[in-house]
Formats: structure tokens, sequence, C-alpha cells
């Protein structure tokens, strides 16, 4: 009885809930929420997934408030990374369920979707789901009796599961399996808009996320992940926002955080136009971002991020005797395996020089043309004649804590290097996939393993700066099985590029079946950090990696 009670007054708010937006509206509100989650070993499974759903409810009251159609959750936000699942049974879409007015529902799928009711938005959440099995009815079930997957669900604004998505692509996660085959799932809303979904290390595969958006033109997606980043191409805001931009979709993209294992990076992206927001947090705490998101057609007025201010170096370093790289510390990424690239140093202007530099590099048949203009230059250059910095001389700065810092104490300036890769990576020892990259990265030293990572005491005011004036990558890739986006980085706190400080195009090949892109820095930069086409080639995936 207490139930039903329950169940008629969510539906009695949903009513009363005043819809933000319809299908004649131009956009429409979305949420994501860059989610951590405290663990505490001494809670059952069931005591910490309900814990954590009581959690959620925090964020969708604010989000109602400013009249948020759908708000996204990351992949384990339920959950978290080091306790064990929860794994529950999860209606499909078909069978039109409403966990909030079922009184045998798992109790986590019952309250969530009374608080999509109560609140009046759609809700997209990471579980678990179990589904039971018999070695007689599949060989290849496990011993426990059921398979479990890794399941994003979707309710809509009275409750109702509409949507659910089991992942394909498993970053190891031992104890999930590979559904029988790929989903390809979309959901339509009351506003007009279908979305696709997948979650996490999809995004990098062509099943199902590019197929989605190529093959079944959807426009939207809302994305969950538990991303952790990867130096010097691969953090989260990077490859999501490039793959939104590639594509030209809106992408709903909400991430676990745990920045000690290099895991944040949510974010709200609309294609070619750009970023709308994001929030890549080196600190262990939620973040939620609430955007207007213009639909597939309608013009963006809002300005692409980050705000050019947030990249200048005089902003990042002159202003302060904070060193901001100590802000972000507590984040820690892993390297990609740069010993696989073909690289060549770049040369470093003196101070007042401009250097035209162009450059060839080769790997496995993949030939990257660079063609830069660079400059040398001080951040007493950079600010007016009159100005100082920090008066006289550098910064106090506190003996060297690690060997980073020891290294930064002689530190005079980014070397950067051109790469290039044409070959198979691996991911962890979990999967391995075929990628194809040209790019400039930048380095602490002229030695290969110390690039992409960050460097102290660049608020030393002697330290020499490269400002690429502008640049122009060009490559040939394969036009069949690939997919190619932009991936930058610029500033101490790991920002992409805004997307109107570059154009990437594409244009016919020496042959048919291939297809050439450019990428052309439009504006002068200072502190670029990573600035590269990254490639994939899908039918090399699963094959041995280069080297091993």
């Amino acid at each position: 009885m207490a139930r039903s009670l329950l169940a008629g007054l969510a539906a009695l708010l949903c009513l009363l809930h005043v819809q933000a937006s319809t299908v004649e509206d131009t956009h429409y509100v979305a949420a994501v929420v860059d989610l951590t989650v405290p663990v505490n070993f001494k809670l059952t499974a069931e005591e910490n997934i309900m814990r954590n759903v009581a959690a959620l409810e925090e964020f969708m009251a604010s989000a109602e408030k400013q009249n948020v159609d759908i708000i996204v959750f990351p992949e384990e936000g339920l959950k978290g990374l080091a306790v064990s699942p929860y794994p529950m049974a999860v209606p499909a879409a078909e069978n039109n369920v409403t966990p909030c007015e079922v009184e045998d529902s798992p109790k986590p799928l019952r309250e969530l979707s009374c608080m999509a009711a109560k609140y009046g938005m759609y809700l997209v959440v990471n579980l678990v789901q179990k589904v039971p099995c018999t070695k007689a009815e599949d060989a290849k079930c496990p011993s426990r009796n059921y398979f479990q997957y890794n399941t994003n669900v979707v309710f809509d604004r009275k409750g109702k599961i509409i949507a659910r998505y089991h992942k394909y692509n498993l970053f190891g996660e031992p104890g999930n399996n590979v559904p029988p085959s790929v989903e390809y799932v979309t959901f339509d809303t009351d506003f007009g808009v279908r979305f696709g979904m997948f979650i996490c290390f999809d995004i990098l595969f062509d099943k199902p996320s590019a197929q989605l958006a190529r093959l079944q033109n959807v426009t939207d997606f809302v994305f969950s992940a538990a991303w952790f980043s990867e130096v010097p191409f691969l953090s989260a805001v990077q490859a999501h926002s490039g793959w939104a931009h590639a594509l030209d979709v809106n992408l709903i993209a909400a991430a676990f955080n745990y920045p000690s294992s290099g895991a944040t990076g949510s974010g709200i992206y609309r294609g070619r136009d750009g970023i709308l927001a994001y929030v890549f947090n080196p600190r262990a705490e939620s973040t939620m971002l609430v955007r207007s998101v213009p639909k597939h057609g309608q013009p963006s007025t809002a300005t692409a991020l980050p705000l050019l201010d947030q990249l200048d170096p005089r902003n990042n370093y002159a202003s302060s005797d904070t060193d901001p790289v100590d802000s972000v510390k507590p984040l820690r990424m892993i390297q990609d395996n740069l010993t696989m690239y073909s690289t060549t140093l770049m040369p470093r202007p003196a101070v007042g020089e401009t250097q035209q530099w162009e450059q060839v590099v080769v790997n496995n048949g993949l030939r990257c043309t660079f063609n830069t203009r660079l400059t040398g230059t001080t951040l007493y250059s950079m600010r007016s004649a009159a100005a100082s910095i920090h008066g006289a001389s550098s910064p106090a700065r506190a003996a060297a804590a690690d060997p980073e810092e020891a290294e930064a104490e002689d530190f005079d300036g980014m070397y950067y290097r051109v790469a290039a890769f044409s070959g198979v990576r691996d991911h962890s020892g979990v999967a391995s996939t075929g990628v194809q990259v040209c790019g400039i990265i930048s380095c602490r030293n002229k030695e290969l393993s110390s690039c992409g990572w960050n460097v102290a005491n660049l608020n030393n005011p002697t330290v020499r700066w490269t400002e690429f004036v502008n640049v122009h990558i060009t490559a040939e890739f394969d036009r069949q099985n690939t997919l190619q986006f932009v991936s930058t980085q610029a500033g101490p706190r790991y920002d992409p590029l805004p997307a109107y400080l570059y154009d990437f195009a594409s244009s016919d090949g020496s042959t048919g079946d291939k297809q050439k892109k450019s990428l052309v820095l439009k504006k002068p930069v200072v502190d670029l950090r990573t600035f590269a086409i990254y490639g994939r080639k899908f039918d090399w995936d699963g094959k041995t990696p280069t080297g091993y």
C-alpha cells in the first residue's frame, strides 16, 4: 500500500513538473555529473548502492530547479571502483515497466524510477545487470549461473524504463561479461530528440558508437564513463570532445571522478561548434554541469570553451607566486607507449626570433607533414614593457620533494617533438587497437620519456617559451574502417583548445581509397601541449601490438 501511494505521489509530481523543453523548442537542457563515490568497505554491496542512489537525489533536485530535461551519471556511479557489484534484474524497454510502481522491483531500480518521476526528467544511470542462465541452455554460462553486464539504463519523466544498453567493449572488467552481440540502442524523448547510448571504452570503437552516428544518423548521445586519462593524446576531455567534433554530434558525457587513478573529465560537447561545458577536476569531489544544448541544425550562440584567458600564460604563471601545476598533482594519469612512435625534436627559437620549420615524419607507411612557424618569447615580452612579473627575480620555491620537481629546478622551457605512429597499440594489457597518429607533443626535456607530462616552475620569468604562430599538419588515411579526430591540450590544467582556434578538414587523397586530413592552427598559441590528428583503424583491432 505504501509503495502504491509513493508511486502515485511520484506520478502527481511528474504532472506538476513544468517541462523545460518541447518538440517546438530549438534547445534542450542537459546535465552531467562528474561524480566521486566514497569508499566504505564496511558496507554490504546493497548498502553501498542504496547510499549512492540516495546521493544522486541531491543533484536531481538541483537540476530540477534549472529545468533540466535529461541528466546523465557516470559509469561506476552507483557502485564505485573499489566495491563489490550489486547485480540486479533490469526489465527490457519493450516491457514498458515503471519500477516505482512494481513492489518486487530491485530496491535500487525502484528508487531510481521514483526519483525520475519525482523530478520529472530523463535519468541515465550505470549499474550491473544480472541475467540468469544455465550451462544446459548456454555453454558460456558462468559457474555462478548468471551473466553480468555493465549496463546503462534510461528512465523517462514518469520513471518508466525506456532504454537499456549492455557495454560491448569492456576495459578488462573482471566479472563482467561481453553481451552476445553489439547493441545499437536509441531512445526518443518528448522534446523531439533521439539519443544514442554507449559506455566508456566503446567510444574508441566503430561498433556501436561510430556506426550509430554514421549509419543510423543519430545526432545526440548520452555517454557514461570511468575514463583513465592518458597523456599526451587521450585524456577524457581530449578524446570525448574530439569524437563529438569529428562526427559533428552532441555528446552528453558524464565521468567518474577518481583523480588518483586519472579518472575525471565530464562535458557537454557540441560537435564542430566545440565545447559547451567541461570539467577536468584533480580533486576528489563531485561537479554538476548544466547547459542549454542546441538541437541538430540549430545555431549555437554560446562561446566555445575554454576561454582564451584560461590558456594565457600571463594569467596562469605571471599573476601569482603559486605554481598552477601544484593544483593538478593529485591527478595521476598514464602515458602512451611513445617508443613505438617516430619522432623528431623541434627547434626552439631564441627569444625574439621567428623560424619557419617543416618536417616529414614517416611511420609504417603513414607520412605526416608538419609545417610550422615558431617564435621564441618570455613572460616579460608577453606583458607590457613597463610591467614586472614577480619583481626582479624568480619567485621563491620550496626544496624539491620528488624527482619531477628536482628536474624542474633547472628547467628553462618546454621542448617539442613532432610524432607519427601507424600500428597497433596496447591498452593496459586488456585490449589492442589500430591507431594512426600525426601530432606535436610537449616534453620536459629532450628525452622522449618526458613527453606529455606536466612540469613545475613555468612561473619562473626566465623560462623561454615557444609561441606557435601557425601549424599545418597533413596526412593521408584510409577511407574505410577508420575515424580521425582532433586531440589538443594547452596550459598546466590539461585544457583543450577551443574549436574556433583550429580547422580540421578532409579532401581527396592520392587514390580513391585514401583521404587527406589536414589540421590547421588558426591563431597563435603559447604553452601548447598537444596538437594532433588521432586516427583509429578499426580493422587492426585485436591484433598483436606493434613491437611485442
